[in-house]
């Protein structure tokens, strides 16, 4: 072991012995370890596969482990290091709230797995370094606050902490999703509304499906039509018209696209004899590169993991919530009973979600589809939630979706 230790200072593993009678007994530990491990069978790096969350010992943060034996942190802020999730959480309005419910259910609470983990570990001094490079322009949003509010939803049920983590984290997926569909939808001056029509798989093919479809398509390119709308933008402003009209329009254009850009450099003599239209549309070209091999693949990525999107019986990807999700969703939103139709209400309030005939009203007045179409959609939604335990029918005219694990009833 301390041969093809990679990553540590002291590659010193003596200290097992006292913590395990046999080699049968941490070799038992380590098979538990590994089956617990998320996307285990992925072909990722061993320092980037982790185990199941049971506490502080198990907690660790994304390397990149040289040949050699050195460290070095590899940064995806929308993924693996988590940044802005944890920016978008300190800046909501009940953050304390929130620390408070982490710390107490799961941050401090020593579990027997996590003891396990923790027997593995040699005690070593740890640094806290301040972390330069996170980035998040907003003080304050709405899905900020919408975020932490359904975690603590979801901590203040009577289930074991294990059992809430996979439930947090799909609406982690999903709150980030909204965030970056908003966040694109205002660089347009029609301030665009985020909408995701979703299906409830139907055996053939409907008009449901088809808006569906066409609604995800329109998410999915939205970022990037952000970028270039973004990046166009600053051919309105009077620095740009400046740099035109100058001696040098290509080295002030430079000077302009720096100042707003950070590109391309000040020093690159080449950059500055192109004209500026040129310039422009080299940075759009290179911005746009970037964005589809990283954050442009965001939405279609997470909303395929969460269970938001699929191709069910159908070649075209669409919204088409899973039962995991559906079931987060009740849970999250549910305190103890809600009307059927107030629940439709709320997952379009909230996360713009379109699936009953009285929130597909635009679509209905458009003739894009008719009443009835989403109104099958919505009682296909009725019949999952009552084959899940997690809607009840009064009478004929009145159902009411049920959070298992709340017992307070609505009047």
């Amino acid at each position: 072991m301390a041969a093809g230790a990679g990553g540590l200072e002291n590659a010193d593993f003596s200290y097992l012995r006292d913590r395990f009678e046999t080699f049968k007994d941490f070799d038992a530990v380590i098979s538990f370890l590994q089956g617990s491990s998320i996307e285990g069978g992925g072909n990722k790096r061993w320092s980037s596969k982790f185990i199941f969350p049971f506490g502080v010992n198990s907690l660790y943060e994304d390397a990149k482990v040289s040949s050699t034996g050195g460290v070095s942190t590899d940064r995806r802020f929308f993924g693996r290091t988590g940044e802005i999730l944890y920016l978008m959480l300190c800046r909501s309005a009940r953050s304390a709230e929130l620390a408070e419910r982490l710390s107490s259910r799961l941050l401090n609470v020593e579990g027997p797995y996590d003891k396990l983990v923790g027997a593995l570990q040699n005690k070593t001094e740890t640094t806290v370094k301040e972390r330069a490079g996170s980035y998040l322009p907003c003080s304050k949003y709405a899905s900020f606050d919408n975020l932490a509010e359904d975690w603590i939803a979801v901590l203040d049920l009577e289930i074991p902490a294990y059992d809430a983590l996979p439930h947090m984290v799909t609406l982690v997926g999903l709150h980030v999703l909204l965030y970056q569909l908003g966040r694109a939808a205002e660089v347009f001056p029609d301030k665009r509304e985020i909408s995701l029509v979703c299906e409830i798989v139907s055996p053939k093919r409907s008009a449901v499906r088809d808006l569906s479809a066409d609604s995800y398509q329109k998410n999915n390119t939205l970022p990037g039509a952000a970028l270039e709308t973004f990046v166009r933008s600053i051919a309105d402003t009077q620095e740009w018209k400046a740099a035109l009209i100058s001696e040098e329009p290509g080295a002030t254009a430079v000077e302009v696209l720096s100042k707003k850009f950070d590109w391309p450099d000040r020093d690159d003599a080449e950059k500055g004899k192109q004209s500026p239209d040129a310039l422009l549309n080299d940075l759009l070209k290179a911005a746009s590169k970037r964005h589809k091999t990283h954050v442009g693949k965001f939405h279609s990525t997470w909303a395929r993991l969460i269970g938001l999107s699929s191709r069910r019986a159908s070649r075209r990807t669409r919204y088409a919530p899973t039962d995991r999700l559906l079931k987060t969703l009740v849970i999250c939103t549910v305190d103890g009973r809600m009307e059927f139709k107030e629940f439709l209400a709320r997952l379009h309030e909230r996360y713009g979600f379109v699936i009953g005939d009285h929130q597909a009203q635009d679509f209905i007045a458009r003739g894009d589809a008719d009443q009835e179409n989403f109104s099958d959609n919505a009682r296909r939604l009725e019949e999952r939630l009552a084959s899940l335990g997690l809607l009840e029918r009064l009478s004929d005219s009145c159902a009411f979706v049920k959070n298992p694990f709340k017992r307070t009833v609505q009047s």
